[in-house]
C-alpha cells in the first residue's frame, strides 16, 4: 500500500471477512493445535493455542514473532512466557545487533540434541519466538535480528519453517466443498482432515526411519509420541519406573 487512500479502500473491502484456520505445527507436518478465526488472523489467536498447551513450547517460528512475544507476555505477566530476553537469542547490545545482522553471531541450543532438566523433551525452560525464513527481512525492529533462525546453529539448514503454508497450499484445493458446508459441518470435516493428515505424515516417518533401522527392528510410539525403538510393553515399563523415581 503506496498511499493511505489505497489502504482504506483495500480495508473496506476485507472488513468483517472471516480469517480462516490458524494452525500450531511441528516442522515435520504434524498439526498439534487448530482454531476457526472468525476475525483477521493475529498473535491472539497463536497465544491462545500456545497457552493452552500443557507444556509451552521451547521455540515458536512466526512470521510475526516480535508481536507473538509481546502480546502473550502481557497476558502472562507474572509467569513471563518467551523469556529470557523477550523471546530473543540473545541479548539486545549493540553489538549483539551488528554481530547479528552481519551473520556473525551464533547461538548454540545444545538441549535441541541432548537433554536437560525442565521440559519433558528437550529439558530446558528458555522459550524463544523466531521469525520463518520467508518473513524475517520484512521487519523495521533493529532488535528483530535476534530473532532469525539462522543464528541457531541446530536449527540453520534444518527446520522447515514454511510448513504451515505449505499445508494450506495444498488444502486449498479442498476450498470447493468446505465452503458450501454449514460452521458445524466445516469443523468436523476439517478435523477429520487434518486427522488423516497427521496420520500420513507419521506414517511417513516411520517409514522413513525404518529404512535405516532395518524391518527387524520394532519402532514404537512413546507417552510423548515419539518414536522409540522397543516394544510397548517396554516403554510402558520404561515410564513408569521413570514416574516412579520422579515422584
Amino acid at each position: 500500500m503506496k498511499n493511505r487512500s489505497s489502504y482504506d479502500k483495500i480495508f473496506e473491502k476485507v472488513w468483517g471477512a472471516s480469517g480462516g484456520w490458524a494452525v500450531v505445527m511441528c516442522p515435520c507436518g504434524v498439526v498439534y493445535s487448530i482454531t476457526c478465526n472468525l476475525r483477521a488472523e493475529s498473535p491472539r489467536d497463536y497465544a491462545d493455542m500456545l497457552l493452552s498447551w500443557k507444556h509451552f513450547p521451547n521455540i515458536a517460528i512466526y512470521d510475526f514473532a516480535r508481536g507473538l512475544a509481546t502480546h502473550t507476555n502481557l497476558r502472562e505477566p507474572e509467569n513471563l512466557p518467551f523469556s529470557p530476553h523477550e523471546g530473543r537469542l540473545a541479548e539486545a547490545t549493540a553489538d549483539n545487533l551488528q554481530l547479528a545482522a552481519e551473520g556473525r553471531l551464533k547461538v548454540s541450543l545444545p538441549w535441541l540434541k541432548t537433554k536437560k532438566t525442565g521440559h519433558p523433551i528437550t529439558g530446558s525452560s528458555d522459550h524463544y519466538t523466531l521469525y520463518d525464513g520467508f518473513h524475517e527481512r520484512n521487519t523495521k525492529d533493529a532488535k528483530d535480528a535476534l530473532r532469525r533462525i539462522a543464528l541457531v546453529p541446530e536449527l540453520a539448514g534444518w527446520v522447515n519453517s514454511q510448513c504451515a503454508e505449505q499445508l494450506f497450499s495444498d488444502m486449498r484445493k479442498n476450498n470447493y466443498f468446505l465452503n458450501t458446508l454449514t460452521p458445524s459441518e466445516h469443523i468436523f470435516m476439517m478435523r477429520n482432515m487434518l486427522h488423516h493428515y497427521n496420520t500420513k505424515c507419521n506414517n511417513k516417518t516411520k517409514t522413513s526411519i525404518q529404512k535405516v533401522v532395518g524391518r527387524d527392528v520394532q519402532l514404537q510410539l512413546d507417552h510423548n509420541g515419539q518414536i522409540v525403538i522397543g516394544t510397548a510393553a517396554q516403554i510402558a515399563t520404561e515410564t513408569d519406573e521413570t514416574t516412579q523415581s520422579g515422584e
